[in-house]
């Protein structure tokens, strides 16, 4: 793990980091493609970024025409992918890139640039777009390698630009293959993403670090340090682990069990190596997704309780998103008669929803949360640290949630969360609203834990979500909790609207809404129908088997709970959702 203290020079990429150029290189060269009749799309070229312009054309006509591309044609080619690009107008500097050049530059770190880019016209306007931040002699292009990226080449000529070792050089990257060369040359290597590129992709090439944009990536830097050069004040990373101790030490545990899945174990775990709490407890890691979110994990760490002779005594750490939560909750529920836990949420769904009001759960015949217990966190330790290596995906799965919270309890924060993108891209914006969303869950976890009647306003979105949920799963769709609620609430809204009155406006500006998040939902067709209702019959949330149970909305901020709509109601809804999302 780095902070600043730790990096004597930073090697920044250009294309997708600097500038937010790379939707204009993949139009360009998808045009110049088909101009020549060669098949491509645009959306494959922001996984070539970072390969000069000759070895991108010699890939695609390797695996189009089945031979390589003569030098006449790389350079004419090239050339005109150029020109398109060009035409195109002026790149616009990336949202947060100023912010992170000024945090280096407050830390006396020198930068290099280090792009697989040989365009003039960009290159061209580094010095008027960031004065100063790159000197000439600080500079490397396609025109100084004979290897691009992925090859290492670009980054060692980087650190020897710089005058430092890779291991103390941070390199910052928004491709796969940047981020491979940043790897291979030895160097801690950001991935920012600014692209369509899932987070999966940075991770499988070794991302020591991953941020859904550029602003976060600079929120992280600001916050290591307040000023050029000074020591770090008590950091974010020491403040958590002052909190994760303070909590366990007052409970006294007999034996202390860490539940965490592999991404954060890799992510976030080295951020809290220095928990003493946490030094000698015993960690159980199971893998991400809702498949794993069974019987057998919950056995797995049963038997790590076991292993450890873990007592009543005891407690469970866990730390992740829900998933783990929820297991680890449940196990903890269901050990011994129950041990205490404690949850430190790492997503923003986990944070504004599974982590706090102690339902806990595992998966069961294909069907959500079906079979688990109340139980009640001893502590939930809510944190903005380890927000900053989300994608962004993973992000508005838990805004969706948060404008659930909206919905159900507060119209101003509803109509605040509506600026989706500027909440997100606003963290002490974004930490105010979840804090919000914190406080409304636990004023009604308080006044009805065990959901006999105010809590179930939280199921809001939960009885149609929880049936898209169960599809994707069917299906083997990716689909997140957090987006199947999204979906969810739209169906329930439409009910609401239908049996309740609720405006047509508000309505229709959801839609709005949940159509500019670019929401991913589980195509359905009319056949498909039937069996979401039947999926909704047996949510766990029915008062009677067989009849889904919903909470609707009267208007933004009043709910209705225990609506029983028939069937051919439902039916109707489910019709609308389908003709309003296309």
């Amino acid at each position: 793990m780095r902070t600043l203290k730790d990096i004597r020079a930073a090697l920044i990429d250009m294309d997708g980091v600097l500038y937010d150029s790379m939707p204009y290189h993949a139009r360009a060269w998808h045009q110049m493609m088909t101009e020549q009749g060669i098949k491509t799309t645009p959306e494959e070229f922001y996984l070539y970024e970072g390969m000069t312009g000759p070895a991108t054309i010699n890939l695609i006509f390797r695996r189009e025409l089945h031979r390589d591309a003569t030098p006449d044609e790389k350079h004419n080619l090239y050339a005109r992918k150029a020109e398109l690009f060009v035409e195109m107008g002026k790149k616009k500097p990336m949202p947060g890139a100023d912010r992170m050049l000024r945090a280096f530059e407050k830390a006396r770190i020198p930068r290099v640039l280090v792009t697989g880019s040989a365009q003039s016209s960009l290159i061209g306007n580094l010095d008027k777009d960031y004065p100063g931040a790159f000197p000439m002699d600080k500079r490397v292009t396609a025109l100084d390698v004979v290897h691009g990226k992925p090859d290492p080449e670009p980054y060692l000529k980087g650190v020897m630009k710089a005058g430092v070792a890779p291991s103390d050089a941070i390199v910052v990257e928004n491709a796969p293959l940047g981020v491979r060369a940043g790897k291979a040359a030895g160097c801690f290597t950001v991935a920012v993403m600014t692209g369509p590129i899932p987070m999966e992709e940075f991770s499988k090439e070794g991302a020591d670090m991953i941020f859904p944009s550029m602003d976060h990536f600079a929120d992280w830097l600001e916050r290591e340090y307040s000023q050029a050069g000074s020591e770090p004040q008590e950091s974010a990373t020491a403040e958590l682990c002052k909190r994760i101790d303070e909590a366990v030490e007052a409970l006294n545990p007999a034996t202390v069990t860490v539940v965490t899945d592999s991404n954060v174990s890799r992510l976030i775990m080295p951020l809290l190596a220095g928990c003493r709490s946490l030094a000698k407890a015993n960690t159980v890691v199971i893998e991400p997704g809702e498949d794993n979110k069974d019987i057998n994990s919950a056995i797995k760490i049963w038997n790590a309780l076991e292993e450890t002779e873990a007592t009543r005594k005891s407690i469970v750490v866990n730390i992740g998103g829900g998933l783990v939560t929820d297991i680890g909750g449940f196990a903890a529920a269901t050990f011994k008669r129950g041990i205490r836990c404690i949850n430190v949420p790492t997503t923003l769904l986990g944070a504004v929803d599974a982590a706090t009001g102690g339902k806990t759960a595992i998966n069961f015949n294909g069907l959500k949360n079906e079979i688990g217990a109340f139980h009640q966190p001893s502590d939930v330790i809510i944190t903005a640290l380890p927000l900053s290596s989300l994608s962004r995906r993973e992000i508005a799965s838990g805004y969706a949630e948060m404008l659930k919270t909206g919905f159900i309890a507060d119209a101003g924060l509803y109509s605040e969360l509506l600026h989706m993108d500027e909440v997100i891209a606003d963290t002490a914006r974004l930490e105010k609203a979840m804090k919000r969303c914190v406080e409304i869950k636990e004023e009604v976890v308080a006044q009805d834990p065990t959901e006999k009647g105010l809590r179930k306003i939280l199921n809001f979105g939960h009885t149609a979500g929880h049936a898209f949920e169960s599809l994707a799963i069917e299906r083997h769709q990716s689909l997140t909790h957090g987006e199947a609620v999204a979906h969810g609430m739209l169906v329930e809204l439409i009910l609401s609207h239908m049996l309740k009155g609720f405006p047509s406006d508000e309505l229709h500006r959801y839609v709005s809404t949940i159509l500019k998040a670019q929401y991913p939902r589980v195509k359905m067709t009319c056949e498909d129908i039937p069996k979401l209702i039947s999926l909704m019959a047996h949510d766990k949330k029915n008062a009677s088997a067989g009849h889904p149970n919903f909470t609707l909305l009267t208007t933004v901020g009043t709910p209705l709970i225990d609506c029983v709509p028939d069937g051919k109601e439902i039916e109707s809804a489910l019709e609308i959702y389908r003709d309003m999302m296309g």
